[in-house]
């Protein structure tokens, strides 16, 4: 007969703080756990050019997603000549206050890569997210940002962060991976009407193999009234982990072996 091994089942617990400072103490950064107590999903927030951390912090908080922890973080340069409070992921303009046509987005990401480092660690007292429980949200230069985030991971892991909602972001490179190596990371890309061509779909499915397109009406500016939302929250539905109240109650096993061990231990397929 086959033995059966039974583990109590995991328990989506509170994850430890992250403490970022202590990668860069310049970092600027809102932390906000599930009110809930079960911190099943990491939702990171990647703010626009010229705007700060705090706006996209308040958006986190009105979300209200279940089971999952915010962190807002703020672009790492101060958009130059401008007395305000604005900021930008790469050095995007150059000393006359025009675009650079090419921005090197490279030591944004190093940066990135060594929070990503920091939120998956298993080190005692680390935060401890599996990296398929982190999901993006960025608009405009923060989608960029979040999508060209993601593609650095990967390379440099081989794994995949879970989801991406993307607004009016377009990618800076131009991957050219094989499609069987492509990222698993899912991507909600949205796109106002006349700004398609800019955001290149094309370039995102490139890098990722599962891309879903949103359009939005012609304008500009964040995700903005029900309507638009809609397709947002729908996203979030699927690929956002909800454990049930059964999977965190006391006396819950989880049955390891695999199917053919349950079978010949007497339990019958559904």
């Amino acid at each position: 007969m086959a033995e059966l091994n039974l583990q109590p089942a995991p328990k989506a617990a509170k994850h430890a703080a992250p403490q970022l400072k202590s990668i860069d103490s310049a970092l600027q950064y809102s932390y906000r756990p599930s009110p809930s107590g079960v911190d099943s999903n990491l939702l990171i927030l990647f703010h626009g050019l010229g705007d700060t951390y705090k706006p996209f912090a308040q958006l986190g908080t009105s979300l209200n997603l279940p089971q999952t922890a915010v962190l807002s973080l703020q672009a790492p340069g101060r958009v130059p000549l401008l007395e305000e409070e604005a900021w930008c992921w790469w050095p995007s303009f150059d000393e006359l206050g025009e675009l650079i046509p090419n921005p090197n987005p490279s030591s944004t990401l190093s940066l990135l890569l060594r929070i990503l480092t920091h939120l998956i660690s298993t080190s005692p007292g680390s935060p401890s997210w599996s990296p398929s429980s982190i999901h993006l949200f960025g608009f405009a230069q923060g989608g960029t940002c979040a999508g060209e985030l993601s593609l650095a991971f990967t390379r440099s892991t081989k794994l995949s962060l879970g989801s991406a909602v993307v607004v009016s972001a377009p990618l800076l490179s131009h991957p050219t991976v094989e499609e069987g190596k492509r990222s698993e990371m899912k991507v909600l890309l949205c796109s106002r009407k006349g700004e398609e061509r800019a955001v290149g779909a094309g370039s995102w499915r490139k890098g990722f193999k599962e891309v879903k397109e949103v359009p939005l009406a012609r304008g500009e500016g964040m995700l903005r009234g029900q309507s638009e939302w809609m397709e947002v929250m729908r996203f979030w539905s699927q690929v956002l982990t909800q454990r049930s109240a059964l999977e965190l109650s006391e006396g819950v096993y989880e049955v390891r072996g695999g199917v053919a061990a349950a079978e010949k231990a007497g339990a019958s397929a559904p």
